[in-house]
């Protein structure tokens, strides 16, 4: 169980990861893929053969982006500051707090969430207030700072994040926000409302189950 309040207790998912995909179960059984499974569906081939394409870039932008997330993680339950022999990765870390530190308060962090309406499930980094408003906030790696345009997926998923959390907890998310950090020591808070991105999500949806089927 997750605690995340007083008030806000979330369950655990059991997650089950494949080569292409990834779902989780839910606390009565019912079975439903990743967010990021969906969302990135109509770009999987695309990534799986620049993955075979590029195994090493592959692995090192993997595992740094794995240790930022895990020391944020840390930093965010903990107020602990930990470090890694990789100076990248500590820069990476450090630009990422700089922004963590702007929120009002940080409700969690690595959320267990899912939805009946969308069936879909997932995690999602942190859910904070930012500026006085819920907010749901995804951390992001990156070789170069993204241009925003290209930042659809993203949106999607935190928007997707956002609607389980309201389904969840009944407490709708007003905002949702991406902080970015790359190799190239540079930084970039993205806000969006969380309702912007809803029509794109549900295409997204849509044809994800007309060509994967169901679980």
């Amino acid at each position: 169980m997750s605690e995340i309040s007083d008030n806000i207790t979330l369950c655990d998912l059991k997650c089950i990861t494949g080569e292409d995909y990834r779902y989780y179960i839910t606390p009565d059984g019912k079975k439903y893929y990743s967010t990021t499974t969906v969302i990135n569906w109509d770009k999987r081939e695309f990534f799986k053969e620049w993955r075979k394409n590029n195994p090493n870039k592959s692995k090192n932008i993997l595992n740094r982006g794995t240790a930022v997330h895990e020391m944020a993680e840390e930093y965010c339950k903990n107020g602990i500051c930990p470090s890694s022999e990789d100076k990248t990765i500590n820069e990476m870390y450090s630009n990422l707090t700089s922004m963590i530190d702007t929120l009002d308060e940080i409700v969690g962090v690595e959320i267990p969430l899912y939805s009946d309406t969308l069936e879909l499930a997932g995690r999602t980094d942190c859910v904070g207030i930012l500026n006085g408003e819920l907010c749901i906030i995804d951390f992001k790696t990156s070789q170069k700072i993204k241009p925003e345009k290209w930042l659809t997926e993203y949106w999607c998923q935190a928007t997707a994040y956002a609607i389980m959390w309201q389904e969840r907890t009944g407490i709708p998310v007003p905002k949702i926000a991406i902080m970015m950090v790359s190799e190239d020591g540079k930084k970039k808070f993205f806000t969006r409302n969380s309702m912007e991105f809803v029509p794109l999500l549900k295409d997204k949806i849509d044809r994800f189950k007309e060509e994967s089927g169901s679980i």
